[in-house]
């Protein structure tokens, strides 16, 4: 029944995804009311913890969000989460197998890359004014509806050709009618272009045509996406009784071959039943794409160990493939599918004997090792060849990639069990914080650190509904004048019973439990909120420094996310400084979604920041390939900068190769007067630490935003102006 349990699944999840219809409907005729939307039912996808925090993370969003483009990313977020826990893509026969597409990604993408363009236009026609990021706003969001628009065009009528004559008139008509609506929505937005492109002030905008098409694409595109999902289900609904109706009609042969030969029926009933375990083994047992053994056979695996080795010492290996997303989003799904059946391949020649091998999860492979004589040591040497295996270089189509690995062993003095599995993932969740080729050990240490994150997790989920995660400042002012020219957003927790919480306290636990998007949303908006207050009435400019992880900077809807943010509190982007960590730029493959959305953050105004400079292994790389407009010198380059030669020579090459290519320079963690002055004399043009001041709540920065400069002296006097015309030689010569 391993066949029927996989299409129930898939059915579970469509109608999970059925379920959004009238509220996306509501949405897009702004007759929305979220207090009579239903809670949707995930409870037999099968969903991990954090995938079901994820989804609802969405759904929530998609019901409270207040703009209707950002709603509609959230509701395109959650159909991808649903699909993929449902399994749609493996699950599709060759007539559905662009459906799933059509449902969880192309669709969805249509309306919301619509409802953000008209959104944006909207906007920026009611602005007194157009610069020159405002006119490339509109041309990038046209730019991404455009290729949704024509990915549904392209697939549509493949599909329509493979169906049955009725089905496929219906979808035929359904498309006919969203080329229509589409050609003439890409008249109106062509329109709008064209007018913001020659703008000068909101009014020159033409945005009435494309407002006006809006609702006829998003019912035609939405006519469409119904329909999908309709015939998914009725697919999914035949195959799964045409399954019921051939295990029938087995055992009726069955019955009638035992009334018939009663003797010969027994030999052919044990054939035809050990036939058939042996297909449903395979299919309830077996991962589809590797041939491997699948988590639910290691469960079995280690309910019936090998006998003769039941109390010897075993051990685990648990390996996954870091950053693999990158490797479909740049190579493709079909590269990606290649590769992880080549790491099976890798793995498989790796094991003997008594050894157990399954792939457990998307990019996760574990071995089981039992009867080990040298215990922590064989498997420490069966985990650090499996490393060098995976992470050679491979060649694929032409193409040259290197994987990356992070690796966790489970020891334990007897047979091993579901506990051990357990053991094995929290000692790759610590190799994975410490980033790559990194290897650990499981000890108890993991596993009261993973209750203490569970407990902390439980408490986070009602501190953000509660609105105790808040955002503190700490002021950036210039190292030549004492004004203050920035702040950066840092995450604080406001708990009655237990103070003040840091982030190292809680960031962990929230991680794990799915809860960082909910943070960083919450962080970007009220960093945005205190931007907006207090650039209205300065002459200079301001800059709110917001950290940005790499898997946000990697998400296809980044640039769309942080746009719509910054238009909900009325900023422009160039109040805004994307800080991005320097490691992020390390692995090739991973940092080309990431070059691409920085590049376009860049070009619609963002101003962009690399952290902690100096600390990464790409420091010139990343100058030459991200359009950087200010770099952060670690604090470990700063800390006694002013009597250190040695320290001085290597901050002072960092400065002038930023000064070089015309970058700002900001030095962090500066805590004395004599560190300032260094620096100053050196160059940098910006500082920030607790010289200045701590990182303060909301209100006590914008009282003190006027003065947090007089806590230094910019101009020494006396005796101290010999010293600081010394650091200047120095610095210069």
């Amino acid at each position: 029944m391993t066949q029927v349990q996989t299409i129930d699944r898939g059915l579970h999840g469509l109608a999970a995804i059925e379920q959004l219809t009238p509220l996306l409907e509501d949405k897009l005729q702004n007759t929305f009311d979220s207090t009579t939307a239903p809670h949707p039912d995930l409870s037999r996808l099968g969903l991990t913890i954090s995938e079901q925090n994820l989804a609802l993370s969405h759904y929530e969003r998609f019901i409270h969000a207040k703009l209707v483009g950002r709603s509609l990313s959230h509701a395109r977020d959650y159909v991808r989460v649903v699909a993929h826990a449902a399994n749609l893509g493996s699950i599709s026969d060759q007539q559905s197998s662009e459906f799933k597409f059509l449902i969880s990604d192309t669709i969805p993408a249509v309306i919301f890359e619509a409802a953000a363009l008209v959104h944006m236009g909207d906007q920026l026609a009611s602005k007194e004014t157009i610069n020159q990021w405002v006119r490339m706003v509109i041309p990038v969001q046209g730019g991404q509806f455009k290729v949704a628009a024509d990915n549904v065009g392209r697939i549509t009528p493949m599909q329509s050709m493979r169906l049955p004559a009725e089905r496929s008139e219906e979808l035929k008509r359904l498309a006919s009618a969203f080329r229509d609506a589409n050609a003439s929505f890409q008249s109106a937005g062509s329109e709008l272009l064209l007018s913001t492109g020659r703008a000068s002030v909101g009014s020159d905008i033409v945005i009435e045509p494309a407002l006006a098409r809006f609702p006829a694409l998003a019912k035609a595109s939405m006519d469409l996406w119904n329909a999908s999902i309709a015939y998914m289900i009725d697919d999914l609904q035949g195959r799964r009784n045409a399954t019921l109706l051939r295990l029938v009609l087995a055992s009726s042969v069955g019955l009638l071959v035992i009334l018939a030969a009663f003797g010969l029926a027994i030999v052919l009933g044990r054939s035809l039943a050990e036939q058939t375990q042996q297909e449903f083994d395979a299919l309830g047992f077996h991962d589809p794409l590797t041939g491997l053994p699948n988590r639910r056979a290691l469960m079995r695996h280690l309910e019936n160990p090998p006998a003769d080795k039941a109390w010897q010492t075993s051990g685990m290996v648990l390996i996954d493939i870091r950053h693999f997303k990158a490797i479909n989003s740049v190579f493709g799904e079909g590269t990606g599918d290649s590769v992880l059946r080549e790491v099976a391949q890798d793995l498989s020649s790796l094991v003997s004997g008594t050894d157990f091998i399954a792939r457990t999860g998307g990019t996760e492979f574990i071995i089981v090792r039992h009867g080990l004589s040298k215990s922590l040591r064989e498997l420490r040497d069966l985990a650090d060849t499996a490393a060098d295996v995976l992470t050679r270089e491979r060649h694929n189509d032409g193409r040259t990639l290197a994987l990356d690995t992070c690796i966790g062993l489970s020891l334990r003095h007897g047979a091993v069990a579901e506990e051990t599995v357990l053991e094995a993932a929290l000692a790759l969740k610590a190799a994975k914080r410490k980033g790559s080729s990194a290897i650990c050990v499981f000890d108890p240490d993991m596993r009261a650190e993973f209750d203490k994150n569970a407990e902390v997790a439980k408490e986070l989920a009602l501190a953000l509904k509660n609105g105790r995660i808040v955002s503190w400042f700490q002021p950036q002012i210039c190292a030549r004048t004492g004004a203050t020219v920035g702040a950066e957003a840092l995450v604080r927790w406001i708990d009655d019973d237990n103070g003040i919480r840091f982030p190292a306290a809680f960031l962990p636990a929230a991680a794990e439990a799915g809860y960082m998007d909910a943070v960083d949303d919450t962080v970007r908006g009220q960093a945005f909120e205190l931007a907006a207050e207090f650039v209205d009435d300065r002459p200079m400019p301001f800059h709110v420094g917001i950290n940005v992880s790499a898997s946000f900077l990697a998400a296809p809807d980044c640039v769309e996310r942080l746009l719509d943010a910054v238009h909900e509190a009325g900023l422009s982007p160039r109040n805004v400084s994307v800080e991005i960590l320097e490691a992020v730029m390390v692995d090739a493959v991973t940092s080309e979604p990431v070059k691409a959305n920085v590049a376009t953050l860049s070009q619609i105004g963002f101003f962009v920041e690399l952290d902690d400079f100096g600390t990464g292994h790409s420091s010139i790389s990343s100058l030459r390939d991200l359009h950087v407009d200010r770099v952060k010198i670690d604090r470990s380059f700063v800390s006694g900068v002013d009597s250190d030669p040695d320290l001085q020579k290597f901050t002072s090459a960092l400065i002038q190769l930023a000064k070089s290519l015309d970058i700002e320079v900001l030095a962090e963690g500066v805590e004395t007067q004599a560190e300032l002055d260094w620096l100053a004399a050196s160059g940098c043009d910006v500082i920030q630490g607790w010289l200045v001041s701590k990182a303060v709540p909301r209100e006590e920065f914008l009282a003190k935003a006027a003065t947090f400069g007089a806590a230094i002296s910019l101009e020494p006097a006396g005796e101290r102006s010999a010293q600081v015309d010394q650091l200047r030689v120095n610095a210069n010569g």
